[in-house]
């Protein structure tokens, strides 16, 4: 079985290359579960797949210099933004799929982080709309 170790990923917030300042990122896709349980069945639950969503989240390490992560973000907040996240920051294949998901920023944490501390936050965004997946 193949297993993939992360080096050098890449994640982009409209079409700017944040992955310098990205410590870590997870892309979360969930249906929710529909009961459609009847008198056939025998006791049991069953379920179906109703309307999907999806979260991203990124921790990232802070900057306030022209074109870091806060001079990125903080015009977002309350905004729609576009995340392109893929495992290597080479070109999209179908071995180095691109997530490319619209996300809600609904929170900004400019400051944060104790005296002597790296600078550090994490966001976790609501997606809207769907999540593409492609390998090309």
């Amino acid at each position: 079985m193949p297993k993939y170790v992360v080096i050098n990923p890449k994640a982009t917030i409209n079409g700017t290359n944040v992955s310098p300042s990205v410590a870590s990122a997870t892309l979360e896709l969930t249906a929710a579960d529909v009961e459609v349980t009847s008198f056939g069945s025998n006791g049991y639950t069953e379920l179906i797949s109703g309307l999907k969503s999806g979260t991203v989240s990124l921790d990232f390490h802070s900057g306030y210099s022209a074109g870091e992560i806060n001079t990125v973000l903080n015009p977002l907040i309350g905004t729609l933004a576009t995340v392109v996240i893929n495992p290597n920051g080479t070109a999209t294949s179908s071995t180095n799929p691109a997530w490319t998901a619209t996300v809600h920023v609904n929170s900004v944490s400019p400051v944060a982080g104790a005296v002597g501390d790296l600078a550090t936050f994490s966001v976790s965004y609501p997606t809207s709309g769907s999540v593409s997946f492609a390998t090309a």
